[in-house]
């Protein structure tokens, strides 16, 4: 039985709806954008008949789930989210009074609807996608990055709102989060090319081409550099507004193809023989790496190609952001080499480094499996690859996989170990303790019998934030290591011998320690 008959139109019209009411809150969160940041010269009428064409879009959700076979079909469980996020549209009422008196922010204005309604959206969205085609992974994911691309183009639509009206084009702090929208929108925009069929992307080519969406382009170049502020501040805001708009109706055209192709087309890598060569094609070299992911370690060969069907592979350069805190995640990170740190900033621009996370550890488990934004930003260190899964996948594969499941539960539970060990050693160890530790955990770590090189992995600023001290007061607990008979050399140390860190052991290190019970072990673990 295929997919169509097993689903029935409601389940496909319901699908289709959903986007379109995305794709109107899409839209409203612009003219919103527009309306707040020129204290209301700008749109006005245009914001109140959009926040119509919202309504209506909604009431033809609300009229389609209404259907008893969609129950059937998705389950109780997504049918509920849809209820929620139609409960979510409707209680728009009250932030929309508030934007009319000017009592909010430009960012609560905006963020409400891209974290409130629309994140809970595009998961929905790909779990009934998930349904209609579960013999498809890959079709679903191309599914699933079309709508992300989408949906960071709406926010950059948005945002560079913002940029165009207060003329904040000079702020670099700013313009930075403009680049990262745009480097995500290139990256989603690959992973979609990659997996979507001849078909889709001969009509992605046609329908983005042109004077508009090079028109755009050129302006993501002005943006790479400060200098070109004057020039950008010369487009007015409601230009700004129709270019990006013209590019989210061209990728619209795109998904209604995409949700049309879950039901109608053959897909060119179903989970068999021959999803399985495409995922080795794809991911051979990266293999030996996933399969010792902690995450995926339990999980047989036939459960492993399914989920990577899902999965993506990027190398990331130093200092790009995977995503800011407060932002709902839409992907699992697992990095299979290099290092991410997890930080907070404050509003005076300082950082906490809360975490250095590096190969096989999983990027804000918790926001993932709870659906909720993240309470801390994710940033590239050093050079690294990431296997990286959506979001919503993610989710309903914990639903079916328990192996997978207590995997998960095994990371969290480590991790937690692992800050509770964290606060012990910023509370109750001096300098030298914690800098000990520290090297010492990066020589067992590094391995090697007989070595005693130790290599600082990234720079000495994070380390010792890490560590929770100044980089003053690292470089001095350096130099009294120096005093002991170690050589430090830029980014790397060298011990007098083996064992001269040997003092500085724990329980958590001990486990993993070629010297433990050896008869000269100081046992400090014990």
């Amino acid at each position: 039985m295929d997919s169509k008959a097993t689903f029935g139109p409601v389940t496909i019209s319901t699908l289709l709806k959903m986007g379109e009411l995305a794709h109107q809150l899409q839209l409203e969160r612009g003219c919103t954008a527009l309306y707040v940041d020129s204290d209301g010269e700008f749109f006005r009428d245009e914001l109140l008949l959009q926040r119509k064409a919202t309504n209506a879009a909604a009431d033809r959700l609300t009229g389609t789930i209404k259907d008893t076979k969609l129950l059937d079909s998705i389950g109780a469980l997504v049918l509920q989210k849809v209820q929620d996020i139609l409960g979510a549209t409707t209680a728009l009422h009250s932030h929309r009074q508030q934007v009319d008196l000017f009592t909010l922010s430009f960012a609560r204005a905006v963020n409400h609807y891209t974290y409130t309604i629309l994140s809970p959206i595009l998961d929905t969205q790909i779990e009934i996608a998930l349904h209609i085609a579960s013999d498809k992974p890959t079709s679903v994911t191309a599914y699933a990055n079309l709508l992300q691309w989408k949906e960071r183009v709406g926010r950059e639509r948005a945002w560079g709102i913002h940029g165009f009206c207060s003329q904040v084009f000079k702020n670099r702090e700013f313009t930075e989060r403009m680049l990262t929208l745009i480097d995500e929108q290139s990256a989603y925009k690959r992973a979609f090319i990659s997996l979507a069929s001849p078909e889709q992307r001969a009509l992605l080519e046609r329908v983005t081409s042109g004077y508009i969406m090079q028109f755009v382009d050129d302006l993501h170049a002005l943006l790479a550099s400060t200098d070109n502020a004057e020039e950008l501040e010369t487009i007015s805001p409601i230009t700004w507004f129709q270019l990006l708009t013209g590019k989210i109706e061209r990728l619209k055209l795109v998904e209604i193809e995409l949700v049309n192709s879950l039901v109608t087309l053959p897909d060119h890598f179903s989970v068999s023989s021959r999803t399985t060569a495409s995922v080795s094609s794809r991911l051979e070299r990266y293999m030996p790496l996933i399969r010792a992911l902690p995450a995926l370690s339990k999980l047989d060969e036939k459960e492993l190609q399914s989920l990577l069907s899902h999965a993506n592979v990027q190398e990331y350069e130093k200092g790009k952001l995977l995503f800011l805190q407060s932002e709902h995640l839409s992907r699992f990170y697992l990095i299979l080499s290099g290092w991410v740190k997890l930080f907070k900033g404050s509003d005076t621009g300082d950082e906490a480094v809360l975490q250095m996370l590096s190969a096989g550890d999983g990027v804000m488990e918790a926001a993932i499996l709870l659906n909720i934004p993240s309470v801390a930003s994710a940033q590239v260190v050093e050079k690294t690859t990431l296997l990286s899964l959506p979001a919503p996948v993610v989710r309903q594969v914990l639903q079916d996989n328990n192996a997978f499941a207590l995997n998960m539960i095994g990371s969290l539970s480590m991790r937690s170990q692992h800050l509770i060990r964290q606060i012990e050693h910023s509370r109750l160890r001096n300098a030298s303790e914690r800098v000990g530790w520290y090297l010492l955990k990066l020589g067992i770590e590094e391995g090697g019998e007989g070595t005693t090189s130790i290599r600082l992995p990234y720079d000495k600023s994070l380390i010792a934030s890490y560590l929770d001290m100044t980089p003053e007061t690292f470089s001095r607990t350096l130099k009294k290591f120096r005093a002991q008979g170690f050589r430090i050399e830029n980014d790397t140390i060298t011990q007098p011998h083996p064992k001269a860190l040997c003092s500085y052991c724990d329980e958590s290190l001990a486990n993993a320690c070629r010297f433990r019970d050896a008869h000269d072990c100081p046992g400090t673990y014990l």
